[in-house]
Parts: C-alpha cells; sequence; structure tokens
C-alpha cells in the first residue's frame, strides 16, 4: 500500500513538472527574440538582416529608444463625405381653430346679452392672419365684437356675409375669448335690437414647422482631422425664390451658411474652419425660415496637407563609427509592433537611404550599419498603411 502510494506521488510530481516545463517553453517563445537570446545565454544572433548579415544578440549601447505609437497613413489628398439630398420647408395653410354653428345677440333697456366663443392658439409663433367670418341672417342696430374685452369692430350690419374682420395679432393669446353683440337701442328704450348669425368661424394661417429642420451626419477619422488643411461645404439648392426665406446651416452648432441661395445653380463652395469639425461624430443641422429647399449633390470636402512623422535622432561617437566600420561593432534597428497578425508595410528613411518593409511578424529587425554617419543620426518612419509601433530602438551590439 506505501508503495503504490509513493507511486502516485511521483506520477503527479512527474505531471506537474511537465506542466511547468511546457509554461516556460511557451514563455520563450513569445517573447522578443533579443530578451529570449539573452535568457538563453546566446551570444550569437540567430537573426538575418535584410542585408544577409548576422547579428550578435548582446546590445553594448542603447542609442535610441522611442514609443512612436499609431501612424496614420492616408492615400487620398482629399475625402469627401457626401450627405443624402436633403429637403426643408415650412408649409402656411388655412386652419379653422373656432366655430359656433349659430350666434345670437340682443340689447334692450333691460336686458343685454351677447355670443360667446373661446378659442385656442396653442403655437402663437406661426400662427398668423386670423380672420372672423359669419353670415348675418338678421340684424338691427351695430355689430360689436370684443376680443378678449377689447373693442375690435363696431359697424352698422346688414344681412348676407360680411367681409371677413381681421382679429388683431397683438391680442392674441394661447386662450382666447371672442364676444360678439349688438348696440343698444338707445332714446327708443322700448325697443330691444337683436343679431343673428350663422357660420361663424375663425380662421387662421398655421404654418407647419415639423420639416422646417434637417440634420445628417457624418464621422471624422483622427488621422483627417489631424492632417486636414481646408474643409468646405459643397451643395445645389433647387428652390423657388420668390417664396423662401432664408436658409440656414449649421455644423456641430455653428452657423456656416445664412442667405438665400441662388435656386437650382450649384452653390460655390463655402470654407469654414476645420477647427468645427471633431473628431468622430460631426451634425449638420439645415433650416428654412420659410418656403421648400431640396438640396442635392450635399457633401463636406476636407483637403490635406501633407503627412509629415516624426524624425528621431541619435549620436554615434568617432569611436563607435570606427567600430562599426572596423566590423567590430554592428548597429540594429527594431521595431516591435502591436498587432500580431496584419501585415505592415512602409519604408524606414535612414540618414537619406531607403530601406522597404513588409512583415506580419509582431517584431521587424534590419542592420543597418553601413549606412551610419559620425555624430547625428536622423531616422523616419514613412508607413504604407496605418501602423502601431510599441517601441523602436537603435542598438550598439558587440560582434
Amino acid at each position: 500500500m506505501f508503495t503504490h502510494k509513493k507511486k502516485g506521488q511521483a506520477a503527479g510530481a512527474a505531471v506537474l513538472l511537465a506542466i511547468i516545463a511546457g509554461l516556460l517553453v511557451m514563455f520563450i517563445l513569445f517573447i522578443p527574440p533579443a530578451d529570449r537570446a539573452e535568457l538563453l545565454g546566446d551570444e550569437t544572433s540567430g537573426t538575418t538582416t535584410s542585408s544577409g548579415t548576422t547579428t550578435t544578440k548582446v546590445a553594448e549601447k542603447v542609442l535610441l529608444t522611442q514609443n512612436p505609437g499609431k501612424l496614420d497613413f492616408i492615400s487620398q489628398k482629399e475625402i469627401e463625405h457626401p450627405l443624402p439630398i436633403t429637403t426643408v420647408f415650412t408649409k402656411t395653410e388655412p386652419k379653422l381653430i373656432g366655430e359656433k354653428p349659430t350666434a345670437y345677440a340682443k340689447n334692450g333697456a333691460f336686458t343685454e346679452e351677447t355670443s360667446d366663443l373661446t378659442f385656442f392658439v396653442p403655437d402663437l409663433k406661426n400662427t398668423n392672419n386670423l380672420l372672423l367670418h359669419f353670415n348675418v341672417k338678421a340684424v338691427e342696430g351695430r355689430i360689436i365684437v370684443h376680443l378678449n374685452d377689447e373693442l375690435i369692430y363696431e359697424k352698422d350690419g346688414k344681412v348676407g356675409n360680411l367681409q371677413p374682420i381681421k382679429l388683431p395679432i397683438a391680442l392674441i393669446k394661447q386662450s382666447n375669448k371672442l364676444s360678439i353683440g349688438v348696440s343698444s337701442p338707445g332714446a327708443v328704450f322700448w325697443k330691444t335690437n337683436e343679431l343673428s348669425l350663422e357660420s361663424v368661424k375663425i380662421l387662421a394661417d398655421v404654418t407647419n414647422i415639423e420639416a422646417q429642420t434637417a440634420k445628417n451626419i457624418f464621422l471624422i477619422s483622427n488621422a483627417e482631422k489631424q492632417n486636414m488643411k481646408t474643409v468646405v461645404l459643397r451643395f445645389q439648392p433647387h428652390c423657388n425664390f420668390d417664396t423662401v426665406g432664408k436658409l440656414h446651416i449649421s455644423i456641430n452648432g455653428k452657423e456656416i451658411y445664412g442667405g438665400i441661395p441662388d435656386c437650382d445653380l450649384p452653390m460655390v463652395p463655402i470654407e469654414f474652419a476645420p477647427n468645427i469639425l471633431n473628431v468622430g461624430e460631426n451634425q449638420v443641422i439645415l433650416s428654412t425660415e420659410k418656403g421648400t429647399y431640396e438640396l442635392s449633390q450635399l457633401l463636406i470636402r476636407s483637403r490635406l496637407q501633407d503627412i509629415d512623422y516624426p524624425t528621431y535622432y541619435f549620436e554615434i561617437s568617432e569611436e563607435q563609427y570606427n567600430a562599426v566600420n572596423d566590423d567590430n561593432r554592428r548597429i540594429r534597428l527594431t521595431m516591435d509592433f502591436v498587432d500580431v497578425i496584419a501585415t505592415k508595410r512602409g519604408n524606414i528613411v535612414y540618414n537619406g537611404h531607403l530601406r522597404n518593409f513588409d512583415t506580419k511578424e509582431v517584431s521587424y529587425t534590419i542592420d543597418i550599419s553601413d549606412d551610419i554617419v559620425r555624430g547625428n543620426n536622423a531616422l523616419k518612419i514613412n508607413p504604407k498603411k496605418t501602423l502601431e509601433i510599441r517601441e523602436l530602438k537603435v542598438e550598439l551590439l558587440k560582434k
């Protein structure tokens, strides 16, 4: 029994050792080549550079360390953001806002009676030209009309349809009271004046503004925003010059246009400040004060400046330069990327010499010993697609 127990412990220990060994192998495989060589005590390179030579893994001195981060690549000089055909309009039409089939009023020495009509105007700003219409069936005396207790009409009446009575807009409130009466017979105290009306209606011109405003969204990338030189808005308006009011266009709350354009003619592009735009979502608001506009060929076009990628500098001393020329030392450049799947393409400009790279590896190494100069050395990475470089390093290596 004791023997079986020892065998079980030995088997468990063997499994544990196998797991630890496997984890160590995976760790060694996935760390950067230079760190792997240092961990294993390997003094030889094992990495072939673009020149076909083999460099050592032990760095005598780190000449440059940078973290470039994201290097954007944009192939176009202009980027267009087309927007859909957009129609904005206001529609004004007559609307019935109050009515009574009949109305009766009288006024005598001992009695007075008026006919009242309450009506509501919920949208005061967009309600205009209020008119009182009625047909007089019978009348003795003058017709008297009060609006919100203010006298607005007093004239002799006659049977038939009268000219509509305009209600003063200054007296209009959201809730209104209209009173229709008839004048007193005066000295003829035994007489009673009477008024009989039919089809009493209040009509108004109400402007529908639900389609007065339209909103469009477009997106701006960080690369476009950072390298934007100029930006313009372009559109072609279709409208009737005699019936439209001002057209207003704003981007992110800043008005960039307000006026009446030449209908049916392409607009001259309207340039506006690039700082109005945001990285990510941008909002275009179009609105009109009156009439109908259909806006086609609507787009935002940005023109980009040439992207100037950063230049990195490092020093090569006289002693280091001679050691490299004598083939006792080498200069190694290493780029460590963030992405481990996508292809990384670009070129390395080093002291005026161009080296292309195209790799899917997480790390890229190149020997640049042949292109060094005494003193100040310059290095630039020009991407051919957007890159994310975690670390850029130049090292002086022992041979």
